[in-house]
């Protein structure tokens, strides 16, 4: 498992058993420290990582355009304009949905948000990676592959962030501080 990997699902790891802690009531021993890391994010005019978010949107819907462009390159000919251009604007709003759930699970401070993001990211990775391999058989053409490969990819690379592991901290640890009020 690569290190990026094991650092997500680290984050993902102690946002769970932050969860857990909140639904049992029983205060993490980590809570003087999160009453600081609070605080200190809370002293300053924007906490950071408040702009992964918003990058972290791009680069998904991004991948999932990419996506979109590929469907719409193995459909065009096989299926003709109209269906294909459909299965581009499902493509694209199914992204745009599983975004939205993911983005707001984690302004909640929800591990779960966490999670759909992450397979977002790499399944644009997987999508763009067998897209490339379909492009040197000549199957489809080379745009939607890349367009989603590098979409997924920077996706990762921004889940991946210390900026982003930052916001998502300070939205669970919020989470937690508010319940706990």
């Amino acid at each position: 498992m690569p290190a990026s990997s094991a650092g997500l699902n680290a984050l993902i790891a102690q946002c769970r058993r932050v969860e857990a802690a909140l639904a049992g009531g029983v205060d993490p021993a980590t809570s003087v420290a999160m009453h600081r890391f609070l605080a200190d994010m809370d002293a300053r005019r924007t906490p950071p990582g408040m702009w992964s978010p918003l990058a972290l949107s791009v680069l998904v819907m991004t991948g999932g355009l990419g996506v979109g462009i590929e469907v719409l390159s193995l459909l065009l000919s096989v299926a003709g304009a109209a269906w294909a251009a459909f299965a581009l604007v499902a493509v694209c709003a199914a992204t745009a949905l599983a975004l939205s759930i993911g983005v707001v699970m984690l302004m909640a401070g929800r591990s779960a948000g966490l999670v759909v993001v992450k397979w977002l990211a790499i399944g644009w990775v997987a999508v763009g990676g067998l897209g490339l391999i379909a492009w040197t058989q000549g199957d489809v053409r080379a745009v939607g592959p890349v367009v989603a490969l590098l979409g997924g990819l920077g996706a990762w690379l921004v889940a991946n962030s210390g900026a982003f592991f930052v916001f998502v901290g300070y939205r669970v640890g919020r989470r937690y501080l508010d319940r706990r009020g």
